[in-house]
């Protein structure tokens, strides 16, 4: 069956600094019309850090719509023009202080396709030299340096709960078997 829809006009509510909101009307494919609303966003990486000695290099910062503090790999948003690869070189080295030497391609995700079309690449690196950390303004954040096995019994026990960083630790655990 057909589930195609097409958009028949779309319609920007707000266009903020990292985000816009739309609310567009649609024809659905058996020819009844409906309306979308969705975030759209243009994108970001992420980057699982793993050391020869098998640690993983975690940010924990609070994140306001949850109002907790999450552990996450290292992500930021793609920057007008930014390839996926060099946002995340910039995001590695920004929030953790890792230089990494080059990264290994894990895939990329939709993380929530039910109202956000932002694309997310994740990014494993595995050789890097560790230095200093240069965060954004108003960016605050604490760096956790956690053995992977730990790591992935977290998610396992779901005290990490962020989907890119659930998504890489699996995908790296799985490339180990």
């Amino acid at each position: 069956m057909n589930c195609e829809e097409k958009t028949k006009k779309q319609n920007l509510i707000y266009k903020g600094r990292i985000l816009s909101l739309y609310n567009d009307e649609v024809v659905l494919a058996d020819g009844s019309e409906s309306q979308r609303e969705y975030v759209h966003h243009n994108g970001g990486s992420s980057v699982l850090a793993v050391d020869k000695d098998g640690y993983v290099y975690l940010v924990e910062q609070f994140r306001y719509p949850y109002r907790e503090m999450l552990l996450e790999i290292p992500a930021g948003k793609l920057e007008e023009g930014e390839s996926a690869y060099d946002c995340a070189i910039r995001e590695l080295k920004e929030e953790v202080g890792l230089t990494a030497d080059s990264l290994i391609d894990l895939g990329l995700i939709y993380p929530s396709p039910g109202y956000t079309d932002e694309p997310l690449h994740i990014f494993l690196a595995t050789e890097f030299t560790v230095g200093e950390n240069h965060l954004d303004d108003h960016e605050l954040l604490n760096v956790k340096k956690i053995k992977f096995d730990e790591a992935l019994q977290m998610v396992e026990s779901n005290q990490i709960k962020d989907a890119k960083t659930v998504t890489a630790i699996l995908r790296y655990a799985v490339s180990l078997l």
